[in-house]
C-alpha cells in the first residue's frame, strides 16, 4: 500500500513537472528575451528576479522556465517521430517479402552504430541549424534503437500462448489487438517512451549545448547552459540551475509509471 502510494506521489510530480515546463511556453515573469535589466546584469536573486539576471540583462527565471518547456516540448516532438519511424519499419519488416525484412534488420543493426552527432551534423549539411533540425536528427537518430526493441516487445506478445489461443476462439485484426495484444504491451511501450524521451532529452541539450540549434538566443537547457558558460565563476548558478533542472526532469520521468 505504502509502495502504491509513493509510486502515485511520484506520477502526480511527474505530470505536475510536465505541464509546468510546458506552460513556460505561454507564461512567464517577464519577456524570456528582453534585455530589460542590464543595469542588474549578472546579478543573483532578489525580490523583483526570483533567481537572478543573466550576462545581458534577462530575467533568468523566464529563460530557464520557457526553456525547460522547450526542452520538453522538442523531447517529445523526437519521441512521436522516433515511433512513428520505428513502427513503420517494424510493419514493413513484419508484413513485407522476406528479402525486404531482412534488409530492415541489417539496415537497423548497422544505424545502432551511428551516434546522434554524427546524423545531426549530416542533416546540417542540408538544412540550417534550427530546432527542427535537432529534432529531426534525435528521432533519426534513435529509431534502429526503438526498431529494436519494439521488435523484441512484439514478437514476445505476438508469439504468446494467450494471444494463440485468442486466435483459435476466432479473434482476428483488430479486436485481437485490442484486448490481447495491446493491454501486454503497453507496459512495455511507456517504459520504452520513458527511457526514448529521456535519451532525446539529453542528446537535443547535448547538440543545443554545442550550438547547432542555430539561433544562439533560443531558450533550451542546453542552450541557455552555453548562453552563460563565461559567468561560471562570477555568478555559477547561471550555469548550475539548467543542469540541475534537467537532472531534475529525468529523475521524475525515470520513477514515474504512468500505466495503470
Amino acid at each position: 500500500m505504502k509502495r502504491a502510494a509513493r509510486q502515485l506521489v511520484w506520477d502526480t510530480g511527474a505530470a505536475a513537472m510536465l505541464l509546468f515546463a510546458l506552460a513556460g511556453l505561454f507564461f512567464t515573469p517577464h519577456d524570456p528575451r528582453a534585455q530589460s535589466f542590464r543595469d542588474l546584469a549578472p546579478s543573483g536573486p532578489s525580490p523583483a528576479h526570483w533567481l537572478g539576471v543573466d550576462g545581458l540583462g534577462r530575467d533568468f527565471l523566464s529563460r530557464l522556465w520557457e526553456g525547460l518547456g522547450h526542452t520538453v516540448l522538442l523531447s517529445g516532438a523526437a519521441l512521436l517521430l522516433t515511433f512513428f519511424l520505428a513502427a513503420v519499419l517494424l510493419l514493413v519488416e513484419q508484413t513485407g517479402p522476406r528479402r525486404v525484412g531482412r534488409m530492415v534488420r541489417s539496415l537497423m543493426g548497422l544505424a545502432v552504430a551511428v551516434p546522434v552527432l554524427f546524423i545531426g551534423l549530416l542533416l546540417l549539411v542540408f538544412l540550417n541549424p534550427s530546432p527542427g533540425a535537432l529534432v529531426l536528427a534525435v528521432g533519426i537518430g534513435n529509431t534502429s534503437f526503438a526498431f529494436r526493441q519494439l521488435r523484441v516487445f512484439w514478437q514476445t506478445v505476438r508469439g504468446a500462448l494467450y494471444v494463440r489461443s485468442s486466435e483459435v476462439l476466432g479473434a482476428r485484426g483488430w479486436l485481437l489487438f485490442r484486448w490481447a495484444l495491446w493491454p501486454n504491451l503497453q507496459p512495455d511501450l511507456l517504459a520504452l517512451a520513458r527511457l526514448l524521451f529521456a535519451m532525446s532529452a539529453l542528446e537535443l541539450s547535448g547538440l543545443a549545448f554545442l550550438g547547432l540549434i542555430g539561433d544562439p538566443d533560443f531558450t533550451e537547457l542546453g542552450s541557455i547552459l552555453r548562453q552563460n558558460q563565461a559567468y561560471l565563476y562570477q555568478a555559477p548558478m547561471l550555469v548550475v540551475l539548467p543542469g540541475l533542472l534537467l537532472s531534475l526532469l529525468l529523475l521524475t520521468l525515470h520513477l514515474s509509471r504512468f500505466h495503470r
